[in-house]
């Protein structure tokens, strides 16, 4: 045999396999990264990202009260004002102890009063499209607590400075308190009903809330006007 056969022999063999073995090495190297793409884009969002609160967002939102929830809330406001009259009269005050009542009554008629034009502030806002509804109920969510903290003030710096009980004007002030408590109660009801809606309330939701801020604003303004009435009178 020639070595000139020998060459063509072995050299086309040689040069028939390479592809073959180019093929599979490309293979093993592209199927890892592949299996790696996939993996990638079937992975989980990680937990500590959050999404942006959306433009229509609304203060957050908690579960509606129960009517028997309501029905207890209203006969607690409705005990708490009925023993602040019959304490009323029983209470005897220094002139120095008077004056430091006085002006916790003051405090809290501020504090509680202020917080309800605020809240009905941005509802008039709301009305002339000044704002939107979320910051509505954002600015009635976070104004709740000073409302009810001024109320139960009132309750209970009025019935320290002595009320004449036998006064018409004084029990239509006591009666306006009382409408203060049950329809401030009513207005949280409405407001966690608010929250709920997905998208624009409609009207026959947001009557009911447009009523009771009416009644919130006349009973607030009903017992301010009458306790300065009796203190110039």
């Amino acid at each position: 045999m020639r070595t000139s056969d020998l060459h063509v022999d072995v050299h086309p063999q040689f040069r028939a396999s390479r592809p073959a073995a180019h093929r599979a090495v490309a293979s093993d190297a592209v199927r890892p990264v592949r299996r790696a793409t996939h993996r990638t884009r079937n992975a989980p969002l990680p937990e500590a990202v959050a999404p942006a609160p959306v433009a229509g967002w609304r203060g957050g939102h908690r579960r509606a009260a129960g009517r028997a929830t309501i029905v207890a809330s209203v006969l607690t406001v409705g005990l708490g004002w009925l023993i602040a009259i019959l304490v009323a009269p029983h209470v005897t005050l220094s002139p120095g102890a008077r004056m430091v009542a006085l002006f916790c009554h003051l405090t809290c008629l501020v504090v509680g009063f202020g917080a309800v034009l605020t809240v009905d502030w941005f509802s008039l806002r709301w009305l002339l499209r000044r704002e939107p509804l979320g910051t509505v109920l954002t600015a009635a969510r976070g104004a709740h607590l000073l409302i009810w903290l001024g109320l139960v003030g009132l309750l209970a710096s009025g019935a320290a400075l002595g009320p004449d009980t036998s006064s018409g004007l004084v029990w239509v002030k006591l009666l306006a308190v009382l409408v203060v408590g049950v329809n401030g109660l009513f207005l949280g009801r409405v407001r966690d009903r608010l929250v709920a809606v997905q998208g624009r309330p409609p009207w026959s939701a947001l009557l009911p809330g447009v009523a009771a801020a009416t009644i919130s604003q006349l009973a607030w303004w009903t017992a301010t006007l009458v306790g300065f009435w009796n203190a110039n009178g």
